[in-house]
């Protein structure tokens, strides 16, 4: 099956808004082996969407974006029309609405009602997160799906619809995969050599983020992605820290529990970051105790007691600094582990020896302080999140033991 995908909406053609919806059903459809043959942009215009839809053949035809209660919001209208669609009421949907109008104490306006119609064929999507329902359409040949454009609103309504799609495919495609962290993708395919070669049955698809890279390995055999997965998990154990789909701090915070063990951060050029990261994280209470933002030089000297002679002769941005930050952090939180960062993350402020983007890090585990030092590439905002991000494949190596190989 091949499908096309349109997003709609002015703000995506404006530049106001990033098209985020596009690869999370990019992924969606590619763990069924559904092949995206086209990705369009409409502006709400009937000519517009219209126009895309003509420009496509496929079995399956995904519309986001267009479904709210305002006039240029025409994108079910305008397919009903080119399909020659009836539009009826759909009165659960009604009711859905004027509920949620209901529980914010507030009037549903005239302009709502707009929302609650659609074809009787449909199957109607609940929105859970909005006034917005999503359907799915069975018209001749093919499949039509509308779905809201705000990622809340839709990213709960796809599983319905990749449910819908699997159990109308003949072919069972297998799907897993691993996150890997502290290397960078082309040290990554330095050491990967023939290893796509050796598993031709598999799709091995790298995603680089910010510090860390999924690799998603896909197939309709079984056994080959078994074999895969293992073979790769052998070859790669040092950076591997979990399942694709698991957040790094998620692993983090799984693995001071499993110790019963807590953590607290200093950071500097990071500023909350690190902390913000993983209180993403359901019962980080648990583990977590306290995080300090220390950003001036005089503030790591009176919150934590790092020594005026080693700001003199080593700087903020430092192993020196770093290490007491930690140490310091550590007696005053009586915390299991201790993490402080420091560094320059631009566009200003670097010097030859610490060009922008160096960041040191210290961690104080197990009666031990460590320092480790990196340069990061990337605008001021970059360097901060590749920050966050090496802390936690620090904080996650020191937990299991695998920092003594790698660093």
């Amino acid at each position: 099956m091949k499908a096309t995908i349109i997003s709609v909406g002015n703000e995506l053609l404006m530049g106001k808004t990033v098209n985020t919806n596009l690869t999370f059903i990019a992924k969606g459809l590619r763990t069924l082996g559904i092949e995206i043959s086209k990705a369009m942009c409409s502006t709400d215009e009937e000519e517009s969407i219209q126009g895309a839809l003509k420009e496509t053949n496929d079995e399956l035809i995904i519309l986001t974006g267009g479904l709210g209660p305002t006039p240029d919001d025409m994108t079910k209208e305008v397919v009903c029309r080119y399909y020659d669609l009836e539009l009826v009421l759909h009165e659960s949907s009604l009711e859905a609405i004027k509920e949620t109008f209901a529980r914010a104490n507030k009037p549903m306006n005239d302009s709502n009602l707009k929302q609650a119609y659609f074809p009787k064929e449909a199957i109607v999507l609940k929105n859970e997160n909005g006034t917005a329902p999503g359907a799915i359409i069975a018209k001749d040949d093919k499949t039509i799906v509308l779905l809201p454009g705000p990622p809340s609103e839709l990213r709960p309504m796809l599983n319905t619809v990749l449910n819908y799609l699997e159990s109308r495919l003949d072919i069972k495609v297998y799907q897993e995969g691993y996150l890997v962290v502290g290397i960078g993708e082309s040290a990554m395919q330095e050491r990967l050599g023939d290893f796509y070669d050796r598993h031709p049955s598999v799709n091995i698809a790298p995603y680089a983020g910010l510090g860390e890279i999924q690799y998603i390995f896909t197939s309709h055999d079984k056994e080959g992605l078994e074999s895969a997965l293992d073979a790769f998990k052998k070859q790669f154990d040092d950076v591997i820290v979990g399942p694709y789909y698991t957040p790094l701090e998620e692993r983090v915070v799984e693995l001071l529990m499993m110790k019963n063990q807590t953590i607290s951060f200093a950071e500097s050029c990071t500023a909350g970051l690190l902390a913000g990261r993983l209180v993403n994280v359901a019962d980080v209470s648990k583990v977590f105790k306290e995080a300090y933002v220390l950003y001036s030089n005089e503030s790591k000297i009176k919150q934590l007691g790092v020594n005026q002679l080693i700001m003199d002769k080593f700087g903020a941005v430092s192993d020196q600094c770093v290490y007491e930050l930690a140490y310091q952090l550590a007696q005053r939180t009586d915390s299991d582990l201790t993490v402080s960062i420091s560094g320059i993350a631009g566009p200003s402020g670097g010097t030859v020896m610490k060009p922008v983007g160096t960041v040191y890090f210290g961690v104080h585990y197990d009666g031990l302080t460590k320092t480790y030092h990196q340069v990061f590439s990337g605008n001021r905002q970059m360097v901060r999140d590749k920050a966050v991000t090496y802390a936690l494949g620090l904080i996650y190596d020191t937990l299991t033991g695998k920092h003594e190989d790698k660093y």
